[in-house]
Parts: C-alpha cells; sequence; structure tokens
C-alpha cells in the first residue's frame, strides 16, 4: 500500500492512472485520507459489494436498521468465500 499527497497526483497522473497496488491519497497539510485508488483488477473482484453497499448507504433510510443488520450478517460470509 502506498501514501501519497494530492500534489503527487497533480505532478504525476500516472500514478491514478496506471495504479498496480492500493495508493492511498492524503491531505499534505492535515495527513488525513482523501481518496482510494484501487488497481482495475481489484475492482473487478469488489464491484458488486461495492454497488450493493452504495445502494444502502443510499437508502438507508428507507430499507432501515433491521435491513441494513441483516445484509452485515451476511456480508460477512461473502468476505469469508471472497478470501478464499
Amino acid at each position: 500500500m502506498k501514501h501519497i499527497c494530492v500534489s503527487d497526483v497533480v505532478k504525476k497522473p500516472s500514478v491514478v492512472t496506471n495504479a498496480t497496488e492500493v495508493t492511498i491519497i492524503e491531505d499534505a497539510k492535515r495527513h488525513i485520507a482523501k481518496s482510494v485508488v484501487i488497481p482495475y483488477a481489484i475492482y473487478e473482484k469488489l464491484k458488486t459489494r461495492l454497488d450493493e453497499e452504495l445502494y444502502l448507504l443510499e437508502n438507508a433510510k428507507a430499507l432501515g436498521a433491521d435491513a441494513y443488520e441483516a445484509y452485515e450478517a451476511v456480508d460477512e460470509a461473502g468476505a469469508e468465500d471472497l478470501a478464499r
């Protein structure tokens, strides 16, 4: 995993466009993570799970806490399957 500043991205954009490892882009002054860049191969594996999580976050009020907790229980099992 690599940590870089926003100014590094401006100087060398290929760090983002040709990511070969997980890269965390930090604010230079406060050292707070602003973005995360992942290689496309990792994205392909995680795409479905990311879409599901985004759907739940966007519709959290409509779904309610019970539905989110049920998803979290199923998601843990899915994470174990993905690790294998």
